[in-house]
């Protein structure tokens, strides 16, 4: 897989602005928000530039930088605000540096101050955010959600919060969109085109990392329902277990919302699933922000990774893209990838050591191993 720099544009107010140096952008299954950082040296745009002191919206767009390539034209990486702007002056240079995040920032940042209870019954998680999200930055589902018998959004709980929380009873991820919007997800069955292998371009390097502090023998959940009485209303106890531990490590966790037993048990799957999926990482250098189709690196989607020194070879879901251009080190991408159902999904094909196996996935049955 050949070079390919990228063309970045940031859109503001119908102006189109590139000559960006410094380009660097993060995306995550494991965040709502989309955040970037610009700079360029010298700008020849800096009297449009200043348009970019007042918080605009802007799009940041890209496309391979081959052939007769229009700027604005490409794929959106990011929508959303500009969060911080700085300009330094030297002898004979001016630096023009931008932060800033997609719009679900303010999801994350913000408080529902409209909502009159904070209180939602028999309602989807999607239809609770809606309801929550008076800063509008969109919430969408690619899941069957089933209604919530109640939710109760906590006094100091910002928008994201309230979502998020529910969110883990489910075993859902809260992931941004270039839109700016919030996708109430998991990890699926699509997948970006070709492989990763060790030696093999677009490969320049690949990290393999096991934290097994992270992972727990036996997760406790303890919780009360708000009504009703004996043991399974007023003495709540569920376990889950992690087989690969080999010596007594317990965990206590207690319910976060008014849970029946059913979703405290998957609230525990979710908590040993995530653990796994953060103390086993496969973190990949790539020359290149995209797949062997062209198609921007995506997290959630499956990809193909051979590793032989360490015994990995089959599917993992990207969890992180970290998109980087800069005049030293190029057109470059940094890929985590975990397994799907550390993000929700279900178990991929291959052959890896067992060391990197999640164990049951979210939607197994609750005996499975």
């Amino acid at each position: 897989m050949p070079f390919v720099e990228e063309l970045v544009t940031l859109v503001v107010d119908g102006y189109e602005l590139t000559g960006w140096q410094d380009v660097s952008v993060d995306r995550s299954m494991e965040s709502a928000e989309i955040s970037f950082t610009l700079g360029a040296a010298n700008p020849s745009w800096s009297a449009d530039a200043k348009r970019l002191r007042k918080g605009r919206l802007i799009e940041i767009r890209t496309t391979p930088a081959q052939g007769p390539a229009k700027p604005g034209s490409g794929e959106l990486l990011c929508k959303g605000y500009v969060s911080g702007y700085a300009a330094k002056y030297g002898p004979k240079t001016k630096t023009v540096t931008l932060d800033g995040k997609s719009k679900a920032g303010d999801a994350a940042d913000c408080h529902p101050v409209k909502h009159k209870t904070g209180r939602f019954e028999k309602k989807t998680l999607l239809e609770v955010a809606n309801e929550l999200d008076e800063v509008r930055c969109g919430f969408k589902t690619d899941q069957n959600l089933t209604k919530l018998a109640k939710v109760q959004r906590q006094p100091d709980d910002t928008i994201y919060q309230t979502v998020e929380r529910e969110a883990r009873r489910l075993g859902l991820m809260l992931a941004g969109e270039p839109d700016g919007s919030i996708n109430i997800t998991r990890a699926g069955t699509k997948r970006h085109a070709g492989a990763l292998v060790l030696g093999e371009s677009p490969v320049e390097e690949m990290d393999v990392t096991l934290k097994l502090d992270q992972k727990f023998s036996e997760i406790v959940g303890r919780g009360q329902r708000s009504t009703g009485t004996g043991k399974d209303a007023l003495r709540q106890e569920e376990r889950e277990t992690d087989k690969s531990v080999g010596r007594h490590r317990p965990l206590l966790i207690y319910s976060e919302g008014d849970w029946s037993k059913t979703e405290l048990k998957k609230r525990l799957r979710w908590e040993r699933l995530r653990r796994a999926g953060n103390g086993t990482t496969i973190k990949v250098k790539v020359a290149t922000w995209r797949d062997e189709a062209g198609k921007l690196w995506t997290p959630g989607l499956l990809m193909a990774i051979v590793n032989e020194p360490e015994d990995i070879d089959g599917d993992y879901t990207l969890s992180a893209a970290n998109f980087r251009q800069d005049d030293d080190g190029g057109t470059i991408a940094f890929l985590t990838f975990v397994d799907p159902r550390a993000h929700g999904g279900k178990k991929a094909a291959g052959k890896s050591d067992a060391v990197f196996d999640a164990g049951a996935g979210i939607e197994d049955e609750q005996g499975e191993e």
